[in-house]
């Protein structure tokens, strides 16, 4: 499974609504790029080879640091927006 197909017209919605979220931490901003690229967190969860607790957990705790390049990677975004929103 690539998550990279489909990538224009994913990063063409995104922009709007990233900047929206970028106040929020890294589990938000995760959040909204599974949603926006129409991932399921169960989906995102079974490629990563992790629970979906353990996904829910990132969503509201953030991501953590070990994590955050690798994640960026997948989705094609730049890690220290993931990681701080700026």
């Amino acid at each position: 499974m690539a998550f990279g197909q489909g990538k224009k017209a994913c990063m063409a919605r995104q922009s709007m609504t990233l900047r929206a979220v970028s106040a929020e931490c890294s589990g938000g901003r995760l959040r909204v790029l599974l949603n926006e690229c129409n991932i399921s967190p169960m989906d995102f969860a079974l490629f990563l080879k992790i629970s979906p607790q353990r996904l829910n957990n990132w969503f509201a705790r953030g991501i953590p640091h070990s994590q955050l390049d690798r994640i960026a990677r997948l989705l094609s975004v730049n890690a220290h927006w993931l990681k701080t929103g700026g």
